[in-house]
């Protein structure tokens, strides 16, 4: 039986599907489906993102994630990054 090797996401790709993901209002249940992380990893990724300034924490209408301006700029910087390879 032969096992398909899986490549492994570093955190700059990471970072970026999860700003990307919350370029609207994101309950964390739904972040937590699309970047098939546990529920401790995405907790610490978005802690991370709201102190460096990326993400910002909403509680109205609902609980929920969003990208700030400077985190639309660094996924830009990350997707230039990406086409550069």
């Amino acid at each position: 039986m032969q096992r398909s090797k899986v490549e492994r996401r570093d955190s700059f790709s990471i970072i970026s599907d999860l700003l990307q993901n919350m370029k609207e209002p994101r309950r964390i249940t739904h972040l937590l489906y699309t970047s098939n992380m546990s529920y401790k990893q995405l907790v610490k990724y978005l802690t991370n993102l709201r102190e460096m300034g990326l993400v910002q924490e909403q509680t109205v209408p609902y609980h929920s994630y969003i990208t700030t301006n400077e985190g639309k700029r660094f996924v830009e910087m990350i997707n230039k990054r990406n086409k550069a390879k």
